[in-house]
C-alpha cells in the first residue's frame, strides 16, 4: 500500500514537472514588439487622407462629373466576380468621364489569367495630359479570398488588339491593408484589364497550407521531446520511479 501511494504521489509530481515553463521575458518582449508594431502602423509613413476627398459610386455607361480645384475624387463601379474598379482623379479643372464594361474582352497576356471576365473602357472629356492625379485601381471584394498581391493591371494596345502589361504604362502598387491594386498612369483613357500570373492563387494557397502543416508537426515534436528529455529534472525523477517500481 505504501509503495502504491508513493508511486501515485511521484506520478503527480512528475506531471507537474513535465508542464512547459512560461517564458516571462519572452512574453514581455513579444508584448513590447506587438505594441511597437501597432504604434508603427498608426503612425506609419502613409500620407494623411485629404479631408475634402470625394468618394462616389457610379454605374457603367453613365457620364460622371469630376470636381476641379485639385480635390481628389474616387469613383467606384459595380463589383465584379473578384473586386471593384475604382478611378482616382484630381485636377485644377474638372472633367467628365464615362466607364463602359466590356464583357467580351481580348485574351489575357501570355502567362496570365483574367481576374475579372470583363475589361473596363475609360473615356475622358478633355485632355488627360498633365492631370494632377489619375489612377486605375482594383479593390478585392470583401467576400473574396483570392490573393491579388501579385496581380497586374494591363492596357489594351489598340494596334495589336491585345493587352499589354508594362511598367511604361504606369506605376503599380499593392496596398495590403485595403487589398487594392493601384496603378498611377499618365493617361486614363483606354481599355483596362485585371490579371493574375497563371496558377498564382493555387500555388500560394498550397504553399501556405504545406508550411503550416510542417511547422505544426515540428513544434509538436519539439514540445514532446523537450518535456522529459535526457538531462532534465523530469527525466531524472522518471528514472527514480522506474527503479522504485522495479523493486
Amino acid at each position: 500500500m505504501k509503495l502504491s501511494i508513493s508511486v501515485v504521489f511521484a506520478i503527480q509530481v512528475l506531471s507537474v514537472l513535465a508542464l512547459p515553463k512560461g517564458n516571462k521575458a519572452g512574453s514581455a518582449t513579444s508584448t513590447a514588439a506587438a505594441t511597437a508594431t501597432s504604434a508603427a502602423a498608426v503612425t506609419g509613413g502613409e500620407e494623411a487622407e485629404d479631408p475634402n476627398k470625394i468618394d462616389q459610386v457610379a454605374q457603367f455607361g453613365e457620364v460622371i462629373q469630376l470636381a476641379g480645384g485639385n480635390v481628389q475624387t474616387d469613383t467606384t463601379f459595380p463589383p465584379g466576380v473578384a473586386g471593384v474598379l475604382e478611378v482616382e482623379f484630381a485636377n485644377q479643372q474638372g472633367r467628365a468621364i464615362r466607364v463602359a464594361e466590356n464583357k467580351t474582352p481580348a485574351k489575357p497576356p501570355t502567362g496570365f489569367t483574367a481576374l475579372e471576365p470583363s475589361s473596363y473602357i475609360i473615356e475622358v472629356q478633355g485632355s488627360t495630359a498633365g492631370l494632377t492625379l489619375q489612377k486605375v485601381d482594383f479593390i478585392r471584394n470583401a467576400n473574396s479570398t483570392v490573393d491579388i498581391s501579385t496581380g497586374k493591371i494591363g492596357k489594351l494596345c489598340t494596334e495589336t488588339k491585345s493587352f499589354v502589361i508594362d511598367d511604361a504604362i504606369g506605376e503599380l502598387e499593392f496596398e495590403a491593408d485595403e487589398n487594392e491594386l493601384t496603378l498611377t498612369v499618365s493617361d486614363l483613357v483606354g481599355e483596362w484589364g485585371i490579371f493574375l500570373p497563371a496558377g498564382a492563387a493555387t500555388a500560394g494557397a498550397g504553399a501556405a497550407a504545406g508550411g503550416a502543416t510542417t511547422g505544426d508537426a515540428a513544434a509538436g515534436g519539439a514540445a514532446t521531446a523537450g518535456a522529459c528529455g535526457a538531462g532534465t529534472q523530469c527525466r531524472a525523477f522518471l528514472d527514480s520511479i522506474l527503479k522504485l517500481v522495479g523493486q
